[in-house]
């Protein structure tokens, strides 16, 4: 590596003899040369003088070096530092860097300046941190220091010393993380471990000074560590070291934050020390000096120096492809939505993303589609678990190790019913008014994805749906066939308006709590012709501790056949995804409805959930149900007989405020609406 000294720039070149490299056990890994994909950048960047140092910005558009070619901006043989703009960094593909410039006054003096190392601030606008001697013009010890500047309106700005880190010793080869929280640098001061240790200190966001030095631990030995480079990551850090064991002179290495590893949003990027430091290995390290190395922000390129024999200049600038296992962490965001297999129905769940100290949790809405994301990193494995009330519980492991180029990851959790499976399910399809007497209209199904088309329908017979045997005796794949069967219908009946609607067999499972039942009967509602009352729409189904005896569904069929009266009893409100607990008073509403079916002696109770336009259409609808059903328990402790109350969820499709653009409006939509019919007969 470059030793410097003031007034005068001497190049020193530590060769390791291929004696000492034979007494040395190799202990670094090989990638094969059509991998590693190494190349000298050449002409345009490179010279028969010494290219030395690179940065290369995160996107790879920019290239920062020193040189000490022609014309520099000091005295003849000083370094400078001088740029170069990469051609196709916004078009893809190999890069094409542009005739180098140099970065001029006043960054570049009379000494040596160079160790670029760059940031992107939130304007748009660059920092830069280089090392350079003092002059009388730029204040600092008399060794080298580290200054910084910044391009604002097209220049750099005087160069100012980092006063924090500068001492009487070699401060030198800065490297500052993007979000300008820490400055990593090299330096030979007292308190270290070896000749040169990798330093780094720490921004105090109050008062906008950077805290004590703090020696970077683990990363350090008795030999001599150089030219850090902290990624984009903010994890991986990339430096050279001669210390034994590696291919010769100064290799690369690179090592990770072990507490931002466990959990990428630790306080302090070394609080818990370095992994141990990998050499990158052959062809990236010769039996030369190997440094400067620096990573693009998605891990593909590194770009470093070497004065290997086969280069153009005393040092030259090369590009490679990382291997995979020195590549840095890349932010994932892993989302998808939680959802019943078979079918694209959202369901309320917990998921949880668990790995080491990481322990991410989200709480899924069906009102809003079932979707979760976590933020995590490509190098680890992880534990993805999904759970939900009557659903099995989802445990998968999820390994992100060799992900490096997919940073949206989507996973829908697909999750199966906790509830037994008969041998045989059969669907039973059958027709009421709106009293809720048996009525046999002509009528016509689709039930897909078996049916293409619509077919004659005769009411009261049974169809199969599923037989378990088909699906090898799984009842999680009969589940998910049951799942995704929708029954379409049309009826038509003397005296009855035409029937057209479609129910999906996933909701009338909701009703279902240990076993799916061996028929399934699904019941469509009728309204007579010239009806002026709005009727409610059909029951899906009905839970099993709610079967009515047979001597009840005779009285319910007694109802009138015509007539009688249609009474609304009251409101209950509900709050935003809420359906198990109603808001303000609701003991008006149900005291009312069960003192006027006492009075009635013979009436029926309907319920229609309601809610607002948020979330999706089938989310709300599958909530607007629940709703009612949960008045519907109200009214049965209140002593209204289950098999004389009707539940309805219309979802957002009734709502009071149309436009409900304020959560006072939406507000009035999360509803459930109680009605009581009155047969003619218990009116007189």
């Amino acid at each position: 590596m470059f030793m410097f000294k003031k007034a005068t720039t001497t190049i020193i070149v530590a060769f390791a003899t291929i004696g000492t490299l034979a007494a040395i056990a190799a202990n670094y890994p090989i990638t094969p040369n059509d991998v590693a994909d190494l190349h000298n950048l050449g002409p345009g960047v490179n010279t028969s003088e010494s290219e030395y140092t690179p940065y290369i910005t995160p996107d790879e558009k920019f290239l920062f070096f020193q040189s000490n070619r022609n014309p520099a901006a000091g005295p003849e043989g000083d370094f400078d530092l001088w740029y170069s703009m990469n051609k196709n960094a916004d078009k893809g593909g190999d890069p094409l860097f542009e005739v180098s410039g140099n970065v001029g006054l006043p960054v570049n003096s009379e000494n040596l300046d160079g160790h670029p190392s760059l940031r992107r601030l939130p304007t748009g606008e660059f920092e830069m941190y280089f090392s350079s001697f003092s002059s009388p013009t730029r204040p600092g010890p008399a060794l080298t220091n580290i200054y910084h500047t910044f391009w604002k309106a097209g220049k750099w700005t005087v160069p100012e010393a980092v006063s924090e880190v500068n001492t009487d010793f070699h401060d030198r080869m800065p490297s500052i993380s993007q979000d300008g929280r820490y400055l990593f640098f090299s330096s030979d001061r007292l308190g270290g471990k070896g000749g040169d240790d990798i330093w780094f200190v720490e921004l105090d966001e109050k008062t906008g000074k950077w805290g004590q030095p703090q020696n970077a631990g683990s990363v350090n030995t008795s030999a001599s560590e150089v030219t850090p480079a902290i990624h984009s990551d903010g994890i991986t850090l990339y430096f050279s070291s001669d210390h034994a064991g590696g291919v010769g002179g100064y290799d690369i290495y690179f090592t990770q934050s072990v507490s931002k590893l466990a959990n990428p949003d630790a306080e302090h990027i070394a609080e818990k020390g370095w992994a141990k430091p990998l050499n990158l290995g052959k062809p990236f390290n010769s039996n030369f000096d190997d440094e400067y190395p620096t990573v693009t922000a998605n891990g593909e390129r590194v770009y470093f120096t070497s004065n290997r024999s086969e280069g153009l200049g005393a040092f030259d600038i090369y590009r490679a492809r990382v291997p995979l296992f020195a590549r840095p962490t890349i932010r994932l965001s892993l989302a998808g939505k939680t959802l019943i297999a078979g079918t694209q129905r959202a369901v309320n769940a917990r998921v949880s993303l668990v790995s080491g100290e990481i322990h991410q949790q989200s709480e899924t809405s069906s009102e809003k589609g079932g979707n979760y994301r976590f933020q995590l990193i490509n190098q680890k494995e992880y534990r993805l678990q999904a759970e939900a009330a009557g659903f099995r519980k989802i445990d998968n492991e999820f390994d992100t190790r060799k992900i490096y180029d997919k940073p949206e990851i989507e996973k829908n959790l697909l999750l199966i019913r906790d509830i037994k499976v008969p041998k045989v399910v059969n669907l039973l399809v059958t027709f009421v008014n709106a009293e809720g007497k048996s009525i046999t209209p002509k009528a016509k199904q689709k039930l897909t994805p078996v049916q293409k088309r619509l077919v004659a329908l005769k009411p009261g017979k049974k169809q199969t749906l599923v037989r378990l045997e088909d699906f090898g005796g799984s009842e999680e794949k009969a589940l998910t066939a049951l799942e995704g069967f929708v029954i379409e219908v049309q009826a038509e009946k003397k005296g009855y308006q035409a029937l057209k609607e479609k129910r999906s067999l996933s909701v009338v499972l909701d009703d279902y709590k240990e076993a799916v039942p061996e028929t399934i009967e699904v019941r469509f509602v009728m309204a007579a012709k010239g009806q002026k009352v709005e009727k409610p729409e059909p029951v899906t189904a009905k839970q099993p501790e709610e079967s009515e005896p047979e001597e009840a569904k005779e009285q319910a069929n007694e109802t009138r056949s015509g007539g009688g009266s249609f009474n609304f009893l009251g409101r209950i409100y509900f709050a935003s995804g809420v359906h198990d607990s109603g808001v303000g008073n609701i003991k008006s509403a149900t005291q009312r409805a069960a003192a006027e079916f006492k009075k009635a002696g013979n009436g029926r109770i309907f319920i229609y959930g309601h809610g607002d336009s948020q979330g999706d259409a089938a989310a709300n609808k599958q909530l607007s149900q629940k709703r009612a059903a949960y008045v519907k328990k109200l009214l049965v402790k209140a002593g209204i007989p289950a098999n004389r109350i009707s539940t309805q969820g219309a979802g957002e499709s009734q709502r009071i405020h149309k436009n409900d653009d304020t959560e006072q409006k939406r507000q009035k939509n999360r509803r459930a609406e109680i009605y009581i019919s009155i047969p003619r007969a218990a009116e007189n």
